[in-house]
């Protein structure tokens, strides 16, 4: 299959994963200037699983809150509007992108446990560099190997090659796909996003996320999750001069790869809180 036949394949797919109605209700919402608390607690509280899933995370260990949360009108005041929203996706998005039928050689616990890492990395990045808001750049972790569970559950055989040439030409997934698959992991995890109207730094976060061009109006998440996504690949251990950024993303992010250990111990605690809590029933 070429990789127009494929977009075209992927086009045309009609149950590929979507998030729950109430995403789009509070995501529409926050459009208008005017909404409020209230509003957008009354949204949420109609789904009583959602309501009952967010408060959940809230009153985790992953978010450390100290105190309970009791209702989800205090929880948006609490965490705020946008964060709220990306509860949502990530009380969500482990049911939303389940594997059909997993191949020898993929482990789906591995998958989220890598994908959760990457969320929690990235947002510590961000939020300690100042470069991008935190919350968007935990979803552009937490989604940014989506694609591959469409791959796999949409383009099998693609998929397998890439197993394959991973295995007999000890290639990195990435690399494999490109030499291999139709569509790259990359594409469709960015066609994903769009569709589940993902705000354009969380969708090109998703897209670059392994092949990093350098933007004068780069918005710094894109640079995050990159960052994070090395870290957590290679055990947290990140050379600075391996980092290809440039101007105030270079500045921003290589004093932190060059002393991870004033920030890296509080955010594997984070990752295990967060593995705990996402992955229990996997």
């Amino acid at each position: 299959m070429d990789n127009k036949t494929a977009w075209d394949t992927l086009e045309k797919i009609t149950n590929l994963p979507t998030l729950p109605a109430v995403y789009f209700q509070v995501n529409k919402l926050l459009q208008d200037k005017q909404a409020s608390i209230e509003k957008i607690a009354r949204i949420i509280e109609v789904d009583p699983g959602m309501s009952s899933s967010i408060l959940r995370l809230v009153n985790s260990a992953f978010y450390g809150l100290g105190k309970t949360c009791n209702s989800i009108s205090h929880a948006v005041m609490i965490l705020g509007f946008n964060a709220v929203k990306n509860a949502i996706v990530s009380v969500t998005v482990l049911d939303a992108l389940t594997v059909k039928d997993r191949p020898a050689g993929f482990n789906t616990t591995d998958f989220w446990r890598h994908s959760v890492s990457v969320a929690v990395l990235a947002r510590q990045l961000a939020q300690r560099s100042r470069l991008a808001a935190p919350e968007d750049a935990f979803i552009a972790g937490l989604l940014h190997d989506a694609g591959k569970i469409i791959l796999l559950n949409y383009f099998k055989d693609d998929f397998l090659r890439i197993l394959q040439a991973m295995r007999e030409r000890n290639l990195a997934f990435a690399d494999a796909e490109q030499e291999v698959a139709s569509l790259d992991h990359v594409q469709i995890g960015a066609y994903l996003a769009r569709k589940w109207q993902m705000p354009d730094p969380i969708v090109e976060a998703i897209a670059c996320h392994h092949y990093y061009v350098t933007q004068d109006d780069t918005t710094g998440l894109v640079e995050c999750v990159i960052a994070a996504n090395m870290l957590a690949s290679s055990n947290y251990s990140v050379h600075p001069d391996d980092i290809i950024f440039e101007g105030r993303v270079e500045d921003a992010l290589k004093p932190l790869l060059a002393a991870p250990e004033s920030w890296l111990p509080a955010a594997v605690e984070e990752i295990d809180a967060a593995c705990e809590f996402f992955l229990e029933k996997r």
